[in-house]
């Protein structure tokens, strides 16, 4: 789960990292009110997004009095910033900055380990510092002390750094005791006066830690999106918690606003497919995808979910060449949910692995017995093929 940057200084902290001093707002609050009640006076105002390149795409204002500062968290309510929802706007105190810095700790998938990010040259551009301004460090999960801290001091490539050790092993504690995937810190900033603070703060946690957290339970809800979630997502959320909660999971779905239903199974081609299903004209109102051998009633669940969107057009059932999930077993949970359903639009089908034959005879009469529009495949047809079939039996209709 990705935090907004307010949540992610909230846990800096917790952890003894400086953030500048200030404070969110909602929808319905009184803004003009919680800046004078602040005893702030120039400050920083930003929208609470889960994405960045807020700065470029006029989501940062900065306002010294508080008739700006009512109009400016106004308008950022009123944007949409990059297709996502505006959560919360922080407003937060103007720093005097003389240095700017970056910092992150995340994972290496390749060296499977946590690695130390540092450069000299942080901000808004940090994606254009040449890589040989840029310092990394491989961190042992073990080690509750950062191993590159010596005499004090942040040493990478026996470099001596320009920012103070402690908050190294700050970010570090972060990264460890509240289960992140990543902890960013840019910039961190050195102000004229001296001190170092978290200008800005980008937090992902670990979704599977959450029995560790109990204090998690208290974030608000969001999708990948960047907004609330919707009716059916809450609903989906729910279903990899059901009685058979450790086989297979079936609960990823993110509702769009197309019209043809996805029901994908496995993980990188579920992309490569969006790709291939827009390249065709289409639409998709959802996403999603079950892995792992789920159970029929968890697919059920999530196929009458992914149905019950009104205005669909078509049903993609797609994906690769099962390693061990039960084609069966999973398309039965399908054909349940079309037996209730009955959809009138094209439902196009393709699939492989284990007991395939024996779910594609399932698919099959499903589709006779409801007279459905369905074409089915296997692996003989490419999965992107299938969606062109899809797209001239939308277009058909």
């Amino acid at each position: 789960m990705n935090l907004y940057e307010f949540e992610g200084k909230q846990f800096f902290a917790k952890h003894g990292i400086e953030a500048p001093k200030g404070f969110q707002v909602r929808r319905g609050e009184d803004f003009k009110k919680k800046y004078q009640e602040s005893g702030l006076s120039e400050v920083v105002v930003k929208a609470q997004v889960l994405s960045g390149k807020r700065g470029k795409n006029n989501a940062i204002k900065f306002c010294a009095s508080a008739d700006e500062v009512e109009s400016a968290v106004k308008d950022l309510f009123n944007i949409e910033m990059r297709g996502q929802y505006v959560a919360a706007v922080r407003i937060e105190e103007k720093l005097d900055i003389v240095e700017e810095h970056y910092l992150s700790i995340t994972y290496d998938t390749n060296a499977r380990q946590p690695i130390l990010v540092y450069s000299a040259a942080g901000g808004a551009d940090i994606e254009g510092v040449p890589e040989e301004k840029i310092e990394k460090v491989m961190l042992d999960i073990r080690d509750t002390t950062v191993n590159a801290i010596k005499e004090g001091k942040l040493v990478i490539s026996n470099w001596k750094l320009g920012i103070e050790a402690k908050i190294v092993q700050q970010l570090w504690e972060c990264f460890l005791q509240e289960d992140c995937r990543l902890v960013e810190i840019n910039p961190l900033v050195k102000t004229k006066d001296g001190r170092w603070v978290a200008a800005d703060a980008k937090v992902a946690i670990d979704d599977d830690a959450i029995f560790r957290h109990e204090e998690w339970k208290e974030l608000a809800p969001r999708t990948m999106m960047g907004r609330p979630p919707t009716e059916r997502e809450i609903e989906a959320q729910k279903i990899d918690a059901v009685e058979k909660y450790y086989q297979g999971t079936a609960g990823k779905y993110i509702e769009m606003e197309g019209d043809i239903a996805i029901l994908f199974s496995g993980g990188g081609a579920s992309i490569a497919n969006m790709d291939a299903l827009i390249q065709q004209g289409l639409k998709p109102a959802n996403y999603t995808e079950y892995s792992g051998n789920p159970p029929r009633e968890k697919v059920y669940v999530l196929t009458k979910i992914v149905l019950s969107k009104p205005g669909l057009k078509g049903l993609w059932i797609c994906g690769g060449v099962a390693n061990f999930t039960n084609i069966l077993e999973t398309f039965n949970g399908i054909v349940d949910a079309l037996d209730e359903i009955k959809p009138a639009y094209p439902i196009v089908v393709r699939r492989a692995g284990p007991f395939e034959k024996e779910g594609m005879e399932s698919m099959r009469e499903c589709g006779a017995r409801n007279n459905l529009n369905m074409k089915l495949f296997g692996k003989e047809v490419s999965m992107s093929e299938t969606a062109g079939v899809l797209a001239g039996l939308v277009r058909s209709q």
